[in-house]
């Protein structure tokens, strides 16, 4: 048993209870459909040019893609969205955020979002695969963007200037929608011009400690590509500390003043976060979910998603 777990293995419930409920509550479905559709990218292809990149307004994207984005889906790319008008909810990756005039959203690939609105919107999304990105911006990666900076990173933003930014995403509409010489550059630079503009409303709004650190940033962003990769096989933080050549402790030190959270509290919502994607997807039973996130033992995963959740897995499964 690995340390993000140990610590919370003290319940009275029973393990043998607990296997015996997920197996005889839990068999498989008949049904092999995945939870979330996947979109790709090549799907929002226009005009046979744009097979890594997509803008729109947002009315006439939902207008014309409302049958896959009216149930909850996932992406294989990056997403924004300036709403400037309309009213609703937006959730993603199970947790709920506010659609109102100024409200800006970002998506990474995988995150799960479903759409709720009760006035009609309107406003600006557009879309780029990571090779569309790293092809025409070389000079800053995506993961250095503070709302493309890991899974844990802020999705929103709200601004009351958002008439200042829709004249960057209007000319990135005219680029799209009548390609000229050099088109793929101007819209990559527009690309960066909004990144650019949002970035520091992002860290205005959020007052990230890696602003100030940029060697705490630095071991941060590093920390989490390793979970990224590593999460379901290694759940202690020393594991991580030893990867980056840093004592436990240091590295608790940079995860505390980089996100105010300890390095087994990130590895736990990392861990929760993926748990919550799987137990959605009526194909697996709950000790298959269990298995593929690492543990071989399903009383265990019971007892530690109840601590972090403040429900069993089952219960979030049967409420989803």
């Amino acid at each position: 048993m690995n340390d993000v777990e140990i610590k919370y293995f003290n319940s009275e419930t029973s393990l043998s209870h607990i296997s015996n409920d997920c197996q005889q509550a839990c068999p498989l479905t008949n049904t092999s459909s995945m939870a979330f559709p996947r979109l790709h990218i090549e799907k929002f292809d226009e005009n046979g040019k744009f097979q890594s990149f997509y803008v729109n307004r947002f009315s006439e994207h939902l207008t014309k893609y409302h049958v896959d984005i009216d149930h909850p889906h996932k992406h294989d790319f990056y997403i924004t969205i300036l709403f400037t008008h309309g009213r609703g909810r937006h959730d993603i990756d199970f947790n709920s955020y506010t659609i109102e005039p100024g409200s800006i959203f970002f998506l990474q690939p995988e995150q799960v979002h479903y759409w709720e609105f009760d006035e009609e919107p309107e406003g600006w999304i557009f879309f780029h695969s990571a090779d569309f990105y790293k092809l025409y911006s070389p000079q800053m990666e995506l993961k250095h963007w503070p709302f493309f900076n890991g899974t844990d990173a802020n999705p929103m933003l709200k601004t009351t200037n958002f008439a200042e930014l829709t004249p960057h995403f209007k000319a990135m509409f005219h680029e799209y929608r009548s390609p000229q010489t050099y088109t793929f550059l101007k819209i990559a630079a527009l690309v960066q011009l909004i990144y650019s503009d949002l970035a520091r409303l992002f860290v205005v709004q959020n007052s990230p400690a890696e602003a100030e650190n940029s060697l705490y940033q630095h071991h941060f962003t590093r920390f989490e590509e390793l979970l990224e990769t590593h999460f379901v096989t290694q759940k202690q933080a020393s594991f991580y500390a030893s990867e980056l050549g840093m004592t436990t402790k240091h590295l608790h030190r940079i995860c505390d003043e980089t996100t105010g959270k300890s390095t087994s509290q990130l590895i736990a919502d990392r861990i929760i976060l993926e748990a919550k994607r799987k137990l959605a997807d009526p194909s697996l039973s709950l000790s298959q979910v269990a298995e593929q996130l690492g543990y071989d033992n399903y009383p265990y995963f019971h007892l530690f998603f109840k601590k972090h959740c403040g429900e069993t897995p089952k219960n979030f499964r049967r409420k989803f």
